[in-house]
């Protein structure tokens, strides 16, 4: 591609995302307000939407990532099991009153970070989506994914899932496209408010030194490409350990504290 072909294809890119950036806003005041029993409401009718649409899902999964028949079903029945135990995870962390060690106590209350950009990795497509898609919501954000360039039908597929439940339209936006284009739009980006990133080294050390005017908070994870057999490698998404859930929440969220003097 010419410089000038890059040129204007990262001005594209700036563009949908400014129109992304705008949809998502309005949508997250009223979705950071509702109440965790709201929230948890809509990620179980996600959680049924999905399993509505678990054939077109097991069919994309294995139409493009190659996997067996087997292996795709467990994979949107893992994902169906991720956004309930996400639901039921909504109103466990309520925040509540701490003594400290000299006088008084601080009231503690946990809140949605804001607007959270998610590159997601190649290995497990729909799974790692629906993982952290839940994490954020669950707290009460608005998220924009990055789909896996090299897989992105599972999320392009899950779109239509997002449609027929009951989450608002525009707390949720799916953009796929070339990973570091996309990523250098999120880093630049003043609305962005977090980034949790899977992907290369050099994407880690990117949004390291970009992700500093205006700050953002960052979950950076690098990844090898693929083993010697072209098999993907990195986090083992089916094997999910209570302890990266609850890694997930604290990155998710925001803790504000009010100190309460004794008389």
């Amino acid at each position: 591609m010419s410089v000038c072909g890059q040129y204007l294809c990262m001005q594209w890119v700036h563009f949908i995302y400014s129109r992304t950036m705008k949809n998502s806003l309005l949508p997250l005041y009223s979705w950071k307000k509702r109440s965790a029993v709201s929230r948890s409401q809509s990620l179980y009718s996600l959680a049924e939407s999905l399993e509505l649409k678990k054939r077109d899902m097991v069919t994309a999964l294995q139409a493009q990532t190659g996997i067996l028949l087997e292996e795709a079903e467990m994979e949107v029945e893992f994902s169906i099991s991720q956004l309930c135990d996400w639901a039921a995870h909504c109103d466990k962390e309520g925040g509540g009153v701490q003594s400290l060690p000299q006088s008084g106590s601080a009231l503690s209350l946990p809140e949605p970070i804001g607007v959270v950009g998610v590159v997601l990795p190649d290995r497990s497509p729909l799974l790692s989506l629906v993982s952290l898609l839940g994490a954020t919501l669950a707290v009460g954000n608005a998220v924009i994914m990055i789909p896996s360039e090299k897989y992105p039908l599972p999320a392009l597929e899950f779109i239509q899932v997002l449609q027929s439940s009951a989450v608002p339209e525009g707390v949720v936006s799916i953009i796929t496209g070339s990973r570091d284009q996309l990523t250098k739009a999120l880093a630049n980006h003043s609305v962005i408010q977090a980034i949790w990133y899977w992907g290369s080294q050099v994407g880690c050390q990117y949004l390291q030194y970009t992700c500093c005017n205006p700050l953002k908070s960052l979950w950076l994870h690098p990844e090898e490409a693929g083993d010697e057999k072209g098999k993907e490698v990195g986090r083992d998404w089916a094997l999910f350990h209570p302890s990266l859930m609850e890694e997930m929440w604290r990155q998710a969220t925001l803790w504000k504290s009010v100190w309460i003097p004794t008389a």
